[in-house]
C-alpha cells in the first residue's frame, strides 16, 4: 500500500511537472524577440570598463534553483536584483518566484525551503524576461558565485531570445581573494563573517542579495572606493580566478 501511494505521489508530482513545463516553454511572439535579441546583441559592455564605480549602475543578482546544473535539467524556482548607483542602494528591488516546470527535488528543497507549491501559479523564467532583461539592461551584474547565476538565465536566453547577457560581471568571491589574495573557495557565510555584513535570510534570493550587496559596499571600499575604474575591478578579478583555479584540491 505504501508504495502504491508512494507511486502516485510520484505520478502527480511528474504529471504536474510536465504541466508546468508545457506553459513555461509558450515561444517569445516575434516582436518581443526581435527587440531583446536587438537590444542586448547592440550593448557594448566594453563601454563601461574606464568609468568609475561612483558612474557606474550596479545589479546585485541572486537566485534560487532546482538544483546545480543549468544545463542538465535544473531550473530557477527564484530570483531577485537590487540595484546599485555606485555603492549607493538606489531602493529599486525585484525578485519573484519563478515557475521551474519540473518538480523540485526534496534535496533542494531542504536548502532553499521553496516546494512545488510554493511556485504553482507563478511564473515561468520565459514570462518575466521583460522586467528581468529591463532591470539588467546596461547595468554591472555582482553576485557571489555570480557565474552561476548567469549561466542558468543565459541558457533562458539561449532557448528563447537566440543570445547571451553582454553584462560584465563582479563576484563577491573573487573580489575578497584578489583583496586578502587568500587563494581558495570561500562560502557566501565566509566572506561575509569576514567583511563584518550581517547575513540577511540565507538560502533566499532576496536575503542572499542583500548580503552580497553589503559585501560588496565594504569590499571596493576597501580596494579604494567609488574612484576605482570597472576596468581595474574586473582585472583584479581575472588574476584571483586565474590563481584559484590553480590551486591544487587536497
Amino acid at each position: 500500500m505504501r508504495l502504491n501511494e508512494s507511486f502516485g505521489g510520484l505520478m502527480e508530482r511528474l504529471r504536474a511537472g510536465f504541466q508546468r513545463r508545457f506553459r513555461r516553454h509558450a515561444v517569445l511572439d516575434d516582436e518581443r524577440l526581435r527587440y531583446w535579441h536587438t537590444r542586448l546583441t547592440e550593448f557594448d559592455p566594453g563601454t563601461l570598463l574606464e568609468r568609475t564605480v561612483s558612474e557606474t549602475r550596479f545589479v546585485v543578482l541572486d537566485t534560487e534553483t532546482t538544483g546545480f546544473h543549468a544545463y542538465g535539467g535544473d531550473e530557477i524556482v527564484s530570483i531577485a536584483m537590487m540595484e546599485m548607483q555606485g555603492l549607493e542602494r538606489t531602493g529599486r528591488e525585484f525578485h519573484s518566484l519563478v515557475d521551474p516546470g519540473r518538480p523540485i527535488p526534496p534535496e533542494s528543497s531542504a536548502i532553499h525551503g521553496i516546494r512545488d507549491d510554493d511556485v504553482d501559479g507563478n511564473p515561468g523564467i520565459v514570462e518575466i524576461l521583460d522586467p528581468v532583461l529591463e532591470f539588467a539592461h546596461g547595468a554591472v551584474l555582482v553576485g557571489h558565485h555570480v557565474a552561476f547565476d548567469v549561466r542558468f538565465l543565459n541558457k533562458t536566453l539561449q532557448r528563447a531570445v537566440l543570445c547571451r547577457l553582454p553584462n560584465p560581471c563582479l563576484d563577491t568571491m573573487l573580489l575578497y581573494t584578489a583583496h586578502t589574495g587568500r587563494i581558495g573557495h570561500y562560502s557566501l557565510e565566509d566572506v561575509a563573517d569576514a567583511c563584518d555584513v550581517t547575513l540577511s535570510d540565507r538560502h533566499t534570493a532576496a536575503g542572499d542579495v542583500r548580503t552580497a550587496a553589503g559585501i560588496f559596499v565594504q569590499l571596493v571600499e576597501e580596494l579604494g572606493g567609488g574612484e576605482l575604474t570597472l576596468g581595474s575591478l574586473i582585472r583584479g578579478q581575472y588574476q584571483a580566478d586565474d590563481a584559484t583555479r590553480h590551486v591544487v584540491q587536497p
